[in-house]
């Protein structure tokens, strides 16, 4: 992924654009309103001091949360969430209450959150015109091209501090202890509930030291000594081998959106700032300074996964 600012303000901007483009339509709000049947926007699930919170306001919360927290449904976040909301209104009202809604501080910060709203308008809707189901598609050939008949592996691996625990980890494997479940209790990587499942990569999408072992294994072997990385030591099992599927554009289209909106914002955002003055200068505000040199391989370039 493109290491910079611009892939999370298209991010934001995505989600802007299908929370715009998901709301009711007319018809559909007259008729809601004709059967007042209760919505999110109804349902009030506490109130403080007599203000309430609907239950919309605990939803969208639920949908900030990172998605691997989301998977445990509302109902396990249900009393954390709401209990946030409630500190925050009670917070709130008795902020409002000293009117510190009029000091010099809270303006400054309501008008640097009105400016990131209207960069992030602008240069979503500049991103918006020049994404076409044509670009799309173009930017899916390219990927079917360089995919294609791509070997590719799916191995598990447990992750450990040591390589003494590592060599116990090897030979409780060849004793014939379950690998997966040697994984859930002892690796230490975001995998261990997955039983180390790395899922399918192919070579150079993994750190480099774990992709190699991998790619030496025969489907069922595991590494016979501990393979070292940057992230400590790895016991790697390969579970199969394959040649690499493209799946249908349909089903990948929103990743090639994402994709595409971080290239044209990149490029968006270089070709203004060579086009608008900018004068930069020292902490000091003394002396002049040039501008940082621009990566121009950086919009196409792809971080590798870690195992983890």
């Amino acid at each position: 992924m493109v290491r910079s600012v611009i892939p999370i303000l298209f991010t934001f901007l995505s989600i802007s654009a299908f929370v715009q483009h998901g709301m009711a339509s007319e018809h559909q709000l007259k008729l809601a309103q004709t059967k007042k049947v209760p919505t999110s926007k109804d349902i009030v699930v506490a109130t403080v001091v007599g203000q309430p919170i609907y239950k919309k306001e605990i939803m969208a919360a639920f949908r900030a949360l990172p998605p691997r927290v989301r998977q445990a449904g509302i109902q396990r976040h249900y009393n954390n969430l709401l209990e946030n909301l409630v500190v925050s209104k009670m917070l709130t009202i008795y902020g409002r209450r000293l009117k510190l809604e009029n000091t010099q501080m809270v303006r400054n910060q309501l008008k640097r959150a009105e400016d990131t709203l209207v960069r992030d308008a602008y240069l979503g809707d500049l991103v918006r015109k020049q994404m076409t189901d044509e670009l799309l598609m173009k930017e899916y050939k390219v990927l079917v091209k360089k995919n294609k008949g791509l070997d590719e592996v799916r191995a598990r691996h447990i992750l450990v501090q040591s390589k003494k625990k590592a060599d116990r980890l090897i030979k409780l494997v060849n004793t014939g202890q379950n690998f997966a479940e040697l994984a859930k209790k002892n690796s230490v990587g975001r995998t261990a509930r997955r039983g180390g499942d790395l899922g399918w990569f192919a070579r150079g999408e993994m750190t480099k030291p774990v992709s190699d072992a991998a790619f030496k294994l025969k489907a069922g072997q595991v590494t016979k000594k501990p393979i070292k990385s940057d992230f400590g030591w790895h016991v790697i099992k390969l579970e199969e081998k394959r040649k690499r599927k493209i799946p249908p554009f349909d089903k990948v289209r929103m990743m090639i959106k994402a994709r595409v909106g971080q290239r044209l914002s990149s490029e968006i955002v270089s070709e203004l700032m060579r086009q608008t003055k900018v004068q930069r200068f020292t902490l000091d505000g003394k002396q002049p300074i040039a501008p940082p040199r621009v990566d121009r391989s950086m919009p196409n370039s792809q971080s590798k996964n870690q195992p983890k």
